[in-house]
């Protein structure tokens, strides 16, 4: 998995779910995490499973991500929801043409703009994170991912 920068010192070790052999309930978090976080978790999973054809899994990515609740549509990446012991992240990946997209868009929320900035480049893809310290932050990831979705679903 790629490093994604900017996070704080030792975040990834704060995984809520960390045993490789011990697959997470899809729901698990909303259960797990504390109170506001669960209901970050929640409304970022919902939003993004009322995309048309969108499929949620629980996967396992490696000793730094650990287990990520990961959506696509087509077998395309839309974006990652990251449970941690003390709230939720998520992670979204851009070609360089939805990047080129992105940046002219108006009014893209700061945290967009800021994880956008801080995304590490591998192989023609910036893989975005961002924390969701609040609800507008979950809505700017599932605008993002929508977005994204949207562009997915054009014809080529």
């Amino acid at each position: 998995m790629i490093p994604i920068e900017h996070q704080p010192p030792g975040y990834w070790a704060t995984n809520l779910y960390e045993n490789p052999r011990k697959r997470p309930k899809s729901d698990a978090p909303i259960k797990d995490l504390p109170p506001r976080a669960a209901q970050r978790f929640r409304k970022a999973r919902e939003g993004i499973r009322a995309l048309k054809h969108v499929t949620e899994q629980v996967v396992f990515l490696g000793t730094a991500w650990k287990w990520v609740w990961m959506y696509e549509v087509g077998g395309r990446k839309l974006g990652y929801l990251h449970p941690m012991k003390a709230g939720v992240s998520g992670t979204f990946v851009l070609t360089e043409i939805e990047e080129r997209e992105f940046s002219v868009a108006d009014g893209l929320p700061r945290p967009l703009r800021q994880a956008m900035r801080g995304g590490a480049v591998s192989a023609g893809v910036r893989w975005c994170w961002m924390e969701f310290p609040d609800l507008d932050a979950v809505d700017a990831f599932v605008g993002v991912i929508q977005l994204k979705h949207q562009f997915l679903a054009r014809p080529e």
